[in-house]
């Protein structure tokens, strides 16, 4: 039997948030002149739209997403990369959120009802797609 679509919807979203937090320490220890610092400021405005997406999709559907997770505010980031880490150390962990994220997008997309919600996470699916594509494929050549 699937799982509360609205449940799986909100998971998709508190992940999101959770990206967001981590793309943002890394576009903080990548060095402004890098090529991979240029990408994950295109991520990370990806991931905040996506976000709003999300959001605004529970409240077409009179779901409030904050009584199932909490704000952005209230949770607690690690300190993923305590140092300097390369551009490659931060390629591989956010390629490895990203693809978590990508597997759980697909998962809740499954258990959808409207075609809203399901078009809503395929146009999330398929940017973590391309981002993830363009992070792997262009990587970056400093260090």
């Amino acid at each position: 039997m699937p799982d509360d679509p609205a449940a799986a919807l909100n998971r998709v979203l508190s992940e999101v948030i959770d990206v967001i937090q981590e793309v943002k320490q890394a576009d903080w220890k990548v060095p402004k002149t890098h090529e991979l610092h240029g990408k994950l400021d295109q991520l990370l405005s990806d991931l905040v739209r996506w976000k709003t997406l999300l959001g605004d999709l529970d409240q077409a559907l009179g779901v409030s997403p904050l009584s199932f997770m909490p704000s952005a505010e209230g949770r607690n980031p690690l300190n993923l990369w305590p140092g300097r880490p390369t551009d490659e150390e931060v390629l591989a962990l956010v390629d490895e959120h990203l693809s978590r994220l990508e597997d759980h997008v697909s998962v809740a997309r499954e258990e959808q009802l409207d075609e809203r919600s399901r078009m809503t996470l395929a146009e999330v699916g398929h940017g973590l797609s391309a981002h993830r594509r363009a992070l792997m494929r262009n990587g970056s050549t400093e260090s």
